[in-house]
């Protein structure tokens, strides 16, 4: 792609407005009253919206499926929590009646060294009767086992069984008393942990109501973008409408000059060409009728700006040949994917002088390509439509480059 090719693109808008208004002198005009340099620009600028609109939309479906994935996870996480939290609460109310037990069997236990206590004070006693024990107010004044157990004085009085007894339920008190602690510890330990999982929850929750909040207000964003792409849509087809009437009025006026027999406004920009552009040679027929043109250049336009693809023969990427043969193809002709050579064999090689909008324009060594490199739809007055890099645009045959490798015109048959 040389420099001269580029500085052509920038010049391509404005020459297409003055190429298809300006005519040879005498030539009609269409009646509208706005250029069509104007319409294609508002066609241009509402695609663009158009297409603006679509990625704006894409891009927040993206970030509300994201979003939704996000929610999603958090409502798991906080269903497990919750489930954890039964868990522990199920936990909890076990210990509970563990510790519940475990204080029963130390009352039960306490009641037995009670009634056994009484019951030794009792034989205590009834040896300070029979004079075996001194000082009667140690049993007396005793005030629990503890402290009857200290009492030196009583214990050499007591028989070898009944200090066993004693210990044993002592020893049974501690015990319980030992399973209780580690019971009311372990209850702690759980108790803390559900407090946590109930934190968590609660963080969750709040995470989850902020993702439920911004979802929404992401579906008010969609509904809003969907309804500016409607209009949009409705916007883009009056535009092609204005456009497709502005052609229509533009090649009915080319009509009637050539009934008249005035010719003229095919200057291919002074671009030279030696009519090698087709290959069945012979008289050149007469050029394409007013409305198979208008269709031709209708379908053509629809697909300014495509992006350009090496063999791409249909929407949304094309080469050049396959976007020459799928306008042909949808303006009523039926010559399936051709290549340049292919184009340029079904067509009759016409000099520049005889072309017409509706035929073909030919180049050579296009790319650092080979003959017939390249092909264009002539749209008249030294101006093309065509998909090269980087996509479908309109050229200017005046301009250096594409003087310099025009090869010559073809007409359809």
């Amino acid at each position: 792609m040389t420099g001269n090719k580029k500085i052509a693109r920038v010049a391509a808008a404005a020459f297409l407005s003055a190429a298809l208004i300006l005519t040879s002198p005498g030539a009609a005009q269409p009646a509208a009253a706005t250029s069509l340099s104007e319409l294609q620009q508002k066609q241009s600028e509402l695609k663009e919206k158009g297409r603006a609109l679509d990625s704006q939309l894409q891009k927040l479906k993206d970030d509300k499926a994201k979003q939704q994935q996000y929610k999603d996870a958090l409502d798991q996480k906080t269903i497990n929590l919750e489930q954890q939290i039964d868990s522990k609460n199920a936990e909890i109310r076990q210990l509970d009646a563990d510790i519940l037990k475990k204080e029963n069997e130390i009352a039960g236990k306490q009641k037995k060294i009670d009634e056994d206590f009484q019951k030794l004070k009792q034989r205590v006693y009834a040896l300070y009767l029979t004079g075996d024990a001194s000082n009667l107010e140690i049993v007396l004044n005793a005030k629990n086992i503890m402290d009857l157990a200290d009492k030196t004085e009583l214990l050499r009085v007591i028989s070898e069984h009944d200090t066993k007894l004693m210990d044993t339920l002592k020893s049974d008190i501690e015990s319980i008393q030992a399973q209780k602690t580690a019971i009311e510890k372990s209850r702690e330990t759980v108790s803390g942990a559900r407090t946590a999982l109930e934190q968590d929850q609660k963080q969750l929750k709040t995470l989850s109501n902020e993702a439920a909040k911004l979802i929404a207000s992401m579906n008010q964003d969609q509904k809003k973008i969907e309804s500016e792409q409607e209009k949009s849509r409705i916007d883009q087809k009056a535009a092609q409408s204005a456009v497709d009437q502005w052609l229509a009025n533009y090649y009915a006026s080319l009509s009637a000059r050539n009934s008249t027999g005035n010719g003229g406004g095919s200057n291919a920009g002074n671009g030279g060409g030696n009519g090698n552009g087709g290959g069945n040679g012979g008289p050149a027929p007469a050029a394409q009728p007013s409305d198979r043109v208008a269709t031709m250049v209708s379908v053509a336009q629809r697909y300014l700006g495509s992006p350009y693809l090496w063999g791409g023969s249909t929407p949304p990427s094309f080469d050049c040949s396959g976007y020459v043969s799928w306008v042909i193809n949808h303006s009523g002709w039926n010559v399936g994917r051709l290549g340049v050579d292919g184009l340029s064999s079904i067509c009759t090689s016409i000099s520049s002088s005889e072309a017409r909008p509706g035929d073909l324009v030919f180049y050579n060594y296009t790319y650092g390509g080979l003959p017939n490199s390249h092909v264009g739809i002539y749209l008249g007055n030294g101006t093309a439509i065509q998909c090269d890099d980087p996509g479908v645009e309109y050229v200017s045959l005046g301009s250096n480059y594409w003087r310099s490798h025009l090869a010559g015109f073809g007409r359809l048959p």
